[in-house]
């Protein structure tokens, strides 16, 4: 693991790209309707139990979460969040609205919620394999 030393943020890679400016999750959600940060809570309530983790909030619009690298992230639009995972296999079925393979074993994937009840245990179980997948690797 290598830590910037300008923003302490950790990555995988030595001399990873990234930008040092955080801002905090507040921000994000300030000019947005409150049912997004009722849908990033109930997501949150999820992920705070599989273990150790951390958010990264970058401008200007995402949460990156994180354990050895990044297993999610969850970009705050306008009127929806999208949530992003990696899977070591392709879904392609809805509500995955986009998926690319990054690897050979790596396939990221997209998901657009607009309120809690869109997030189901499909979604919830895409995460955690994504959680899963980044511990183990």
């Amino acid at each position: 693991m290598w830590t910037c030393p300008n923003c302490n943020r950790t990555f995988r890679n030595t001399n990873q790209q990234h930008t040092c400016k955080l801002i905090s999750k507040e921000a994000l959600f300030q000019k947005r309707p409150p049912v997004l940060y009722e849908t990033y809570r109930k997501i949150m309530a999820h992920v705070e139990q599989w273990g150790a983790y951390r958010e990264e909030t970058v401008p200007p619009d995402v949460i990156f979460l994180k354990t050895k690298s990044t297993f999610g992230a969850i970009k705050v639009k306008k009127d929806h969040l999208d949530v992003e995972f990696f899977l070591d296999h392709l879904e392609d079925i809805p509500p995955v609205a986009k998926y690319l393979q990054t690897s050979k074993r790596r396939f990221f994937h997209l998901v657009p919620v607009d309120h809690p009840d869109d997030v189901d245990t499909q979604l919830l179980a895409w995460l955690k394999a994504s959680y899963d997948l980044i511990q183990s690797a």
